[in-house]
């Protein structure tokens, strides 16, 4: 029977998956600015523009909800691209969505809380350093996976959160051109 309620329900349907987006929008932005301890559930529900108890509903907690923020960390897409450009293809990610809320600004500023902190070191350990680490391999995948971070975190910190002057214009796109260079050579060490 594919009535009237079948209309009905791909509404409602697309109204919770808006809804969820909106929300987990919402969060990003909030989190990622402010910090996990210092947003509440009802300031993430507000600026989504929904009723607070649909974060309930959807994410079951706040811990919960800043778990799904987290899910945007997935690397793995950029082992599809040729190994000698990833270092190119890696850089660029960054700098095509400079505005958008980071996960990298989520999980600093979640330092503060000890379930959030411990779940943005899973995260990332799950989602990005384990899958870097298998994709380069011997020798020391782990390793180079840990300077790969190194180097990535430090300077979206330093040109995104904790900005320097001389990370602007010329200067930026040498850094990055720098940036490029310094993760192939990571990449390309296990292959010596």
């Amino acid at each position: 029977m594919s009535g009237p309620t079948e209309p009905k329900r791909l509404t409602r349907q697309r109204d919770a998956e808006r809804t969820r987006a909106a929300i987990l929008t919402a969060a990003r932005t909030l989190f990622s600015t402010r910090g996990y301890a210092h947003t509440g559930v009802r300031e993430v529900a507000e600026l989504a523009g929904v009723n607070s108890a649909l974060v309930g509903r959807y994410f079951g907690s706040k811990l919960g909800l800043f778990r799904a923020t987290l899910e945007v960390l997935d690397i793995t897409p950029m082992f599809q691209l040729e190994r000698h450009r990833f270092g190119v293809a890696m850089v660029a990610a960054f700098f095509d969505s400079p505005d958008a809320p980071g996960p990298l600004a989520m999980m600093l500023l979640s330092a503060a809380d000890p379930e959030a902190h411990a779940a943005s070191v899973e995260f990332l350990q799950k989602k990005v350093l384990t899958p870097l680490a298998r994709w380069l391999g011997p020798p020391d995948g782990e390793g180079r996976a840990a300077k790969l971070s190194i180097l990535w975190n430090g300077f979206l910190t330093s040109w995104k959160l904790l900005p320097l002057p001389a990370l602007t214009g010329a200067r930026l796109a040498s850094t990055r051109r720098w940036l490029e260079a310094q993760t192939q050579a990571i990449v390309d060490e296990g292959e010596a």
